[in-house]
Formats: structure tokens, C-alpha cells, sequence
């Protein structure tokens, strides 16, 4: 056997027993995580920044994404009651993809609950039109409890209440 042929397999038996080394290490059990009673309050009704809004004014336009998992009537109604709170606070909305939008903002509402009650979980990334991340809102609401699909406990006041906030954070943030 030539020295070259000796040094590749000496360096093949290595890197097998690298591998095997670190796919018996991932094999060690973990801790389970420890849960509390009942649905977590998920987080606060504040907005987390990166800084001020860099660009301010009236010729703030925002876009908002679609969002998928919520129910097309949610969906829906949210979409208007987003742009029924827009025009109370002089925010211009844009479809999406329009190109004069400053800023896009993108996110998901998620239910979550049961029995005890259910909360409509909302949070939305603000980026510039190059996408670096600007801002963050989140916010939830308590809702009815549901015996099947979450969005059952979810009801039109709840899509409203958090349409409401989110338009309120953001005129507060370009206007801050």
C-alpha cells in the first residue's frame, strides 16, 4: 500500500469515528419541558422597535402580505376592518406588490385554546421595501372557548379589536 493510500485511509477512519462520535452524542435523551396550567398569557399588547420609523409623513404607504391558515371570512373581515382603522388615522394602504409602498408588513394570526377559552395570537413584521426589519407588533385577545377548531371561540369583535390595535401602533410609530 502506497503512503498516499495509507494517509487516505487513516483520514477516511477518522472522519468515520468523528461522525459515529457525534451521532451517538445527539442520541442522549433531553430534559422534557415543563408546562404550565391553562393556554400562557403569549405576550404583550406592546410593539417592539429597532428604532424610529425612518421615513414619516403622508407619504407613508403600507402593504400587507395574505395570510394563510385563517379562515378566508377572517381573513377577510380583517382586511377591511384594517383599512376602515387606516382611514380613521390618515394611513394609506397599498395592494401588495405595489411599488410605491414604503413599508410591508407581514405576519400571522394564529387561535389558540380550548374549552377554558381561546386567544386570537396576531404579529406583524414591518420591513422596508429592501426587507431589513424595522418593527414588530404583536398583541392578542381572549376569546369564547371552542370544543373543536379554535377559530370557533374567535369572533368578528376580536378580528376588529386587533385590527384596531395594529393601525393604532403603527400611525404611533410613523408619527413618533
Amino acid at each position: 500500500m502506497t503512503a498516499d493510500r495509507r494517509a487516505l485511509s487513516w483520514a477516511t477512519r477518522l472522519a468515520m469515528l468523528a461522525l459515529a462520535a457525534s451521532l451517538l452524542a445527539a442520541c442522549q435523551a433531553m430534559p422534557a419541558p415543563k408546562f404550565g396550567p391553562g393556554p400562557p398569557n403569549m405576550m404583550s399588547k406592546k410593539g417592539k422597535t429597532l428604532g424610529p420609523a425612518p421615513v414619516k409623513g403622508a407619504d407613508v404607504r403600507f402593504t400587507f402580505t395574505a395570510l394563510n391558515g385563517v379562515p378566508a371570512e377572517m381573513g377577510f373581515a380583517l382586511e377591511d376592518d384594517l383599512k376602515k382603522y387606516a382611514a380613521t388615522r390618515q394611513l394609506a394602504i397599498v395592494p401588495a406588490g405595489d411599488k410605491t409602498a414604503v413599508y410591508n408588513v407581514s405576519g400571522y394570526l394564529s387561535a389558540v385554546g380550548g374549552d377554558t377559552g381561546t386567544l386570537l395570537v396576531y404579529v406583524w413584521d414591518i420591513s422596508n421595501a429592501g426587507g431589513t426589519p424595522l418593527y414588530r407588533i404583536s398583541g392578542q385577545e381572549s376569546g369564547n372557548p371552542s370544543k373543536g377548531d379554535p377559530w370557533e371561540g374567535i369572533t368578528p369583535n376580536l378580528i376588529d379589536n386587533a385590527a384596531r390595535d395594529t393601525v393604532d401602533k403603527l400611525a404611533d410609530w410613523v408619527r413618533g
